[in-house]
């Protein structure tokens, strides 16, 4: 499942108000409980849980936050696979200059 929305910068407030606007609304009209979420170790997704937007707003909704491991190509792969995967077939396609 993918979700997206578009903004100008990587932070810890557009990171949760992601989850908040368009992935929680989305899993609980489907019935489906999000007990985890798995991201990289970007800025905008880790710190400490009293001082980072993102970590409170799992916190504060029960959500169990995994990172990914650091320089593992495995989990990595997967995800810059998708990332490239969504680059061509969609941002690529969408906003092409005609």
């Amino acid at each position: 499942m993918a979700h997206c929305k578009r903004y100008t910068s990587k932070t810890p407030i557009t990171a949760a108000d992601l989850l908040n606007d368009r992935v929680l609304p989305f899993c609980e009209a489907q019935g489906l409980p999000v007990l985890r979420i798995l991201t990289d170790r970007g800025t905008e997704y880790c710190g400490k849980v009293e001082q980072h937007d993102y970590q409170l707003y799992l916190a504060i909704n029960g959500i169990a936050h995994t990172k990914t491991k650091a320089m593992s190509p495995q989990t990595n792969g997967i995800c810059e696979h998708f990332h490239k995967t969504i680059l061509q077939d969609f941002y690529q396609v969408t906003f092409r200059k005609k």
